[in-house]
């Protein structure tokens, strides 16, 4: 990821645009990364309740009818297929997690970038009148 100068007014017109047209790439590349970790993390989600569905299913005609449900959900929850689903989730989270910290990080120094520009965009017709009347 690109930085942002420490000095942005000291940066020319076209240095400043060629910054923020860098944070604007960074930013749609985030973007699209951040909507795929969300897809893959609602799909893990997803396969981690369907594993633990079957899993319990198939564990309630094996165990004896004195079973809880409790009891039930906890022989699910240590079965080995689904610690590695849940592993899957927990993983699929923390990159999505990991992505949308990128995608903030740019947005913030686009908005940054922006202020900026918008800032010298309103000085630009005073600096002009400025020097037409003032030689």
């Amino acid at each position: 990821m690109p930085e942002i100068p420490e000095n942005l007014d000291e940066l020319s017109d076209a240095s400043l645009m060629e910054v923020y047209r860098v944070f604007m790439g960074w930013m749609s590349f985030a973007k699209s990364e951040l909507v795929q970790a969300e897809i893959i993390e609602e799909r893990s989600a997803n396969d981690l309740k369907v594993v633990e569905a079957e899993i319990l299913i198939g564990q309630w005609g094996i165990t004896t009818k004195g079973d809880t449900v409790t009891l039930a959900k906890a022989r699910r929850d240590v079965d080995p297929e689904v610690i590695k689903y849940q592993n899957k989730h927990l993983e699929a989270r923390a990159y999505r997690k990991l992505v949308d910290s990128v995608f903030e990080r740019c947005e913030r120094g686009a908005q940054l970038l922006s202020r900026e520009l918008s800032r010298r965009i309103s000085m630009a017709p005073q600096e002009r009148r400025h020097s037409k009347y003032m030689p």
